[in-house]
């Protein structure tokens, strides 16, 4: 059954840090021991993305799906000031249906791909501010370390709703406590 996958966090950065690395990965998640970027999904940030959207996105089954590919519009994330994010995926036979939401509030949705991704099963690795494991493109396991601060962050193995989303980002989820 498909029910896609969601990445929630809240993130504060001052500046980028190009000179170290072009790359800072949000979250990354890899099934262990099925080879180089055959099951992975990778949220990441583009220093160099030029007044687009810094929001990179990888979902991978068995080597198909996508690798890197720009999501959501124009994103200022430098700010120096606290902002929540959520990506959203879910596969379908036309590519996989991606969803960038900004302080609780839809910024975009798009196909990327052209062909959908199967269900990833195993046993899974994951990181937070830097690589689980390395890429193809030569990127070493815990490189593209993220320059900021993360909070919050939440990992759903279910696509959220823009209505889920929208209610409970400034908010606990299930009754949660500060």
């Amino acid at each position: 059954q498909n029910q896609g996958a969601t990445v929630e966090f809240w993130l504060k950065k001052d500046a980028w840090a190009s000179s170290l690395t072009t790359n800072e990965v949000l979250f990354d998640m890899e099934a262990s021991n099925t080879g180089i970027e055959q099951n992975r999904f990778r949220v990441a940030l583009d220093s160099a993305a030029d007044g687009a959207s810094p929001f990179l996105v990888t979902a991978l089954s068995g080597g198909t799906g996508i690798t890197d590919s720009s999501l959501g519009s124009s994103v200022t994330i430098a700010d120096g000031h606290w902002h929540h994010y959520a990506v959203t995926l879910k596969s379908a036979s036309s590519g996989i249906e991606t969803k960038l939401y900004v302080d609780g509030g839809l910024n975009a949705s798009s196909v990327l791909g052209s062909s959908g991704i199967n269900e990833v099963t195993g046993a899974l690795v994951a990181t937070v501010g830097s690589l689980a494991a390395a890429t193809a493109g030569g990127g070493v396991q815990y490189a593209g370390k993220l320059s900021g601060s993360l909070d919050e962050l939440r990992y759903w193995k279910t696509r959220r709703t823009g209505e889920k989303i929208g209610r409970y980002w400034f908010d606990q989820v299930g009754g949660g406590t500060n």
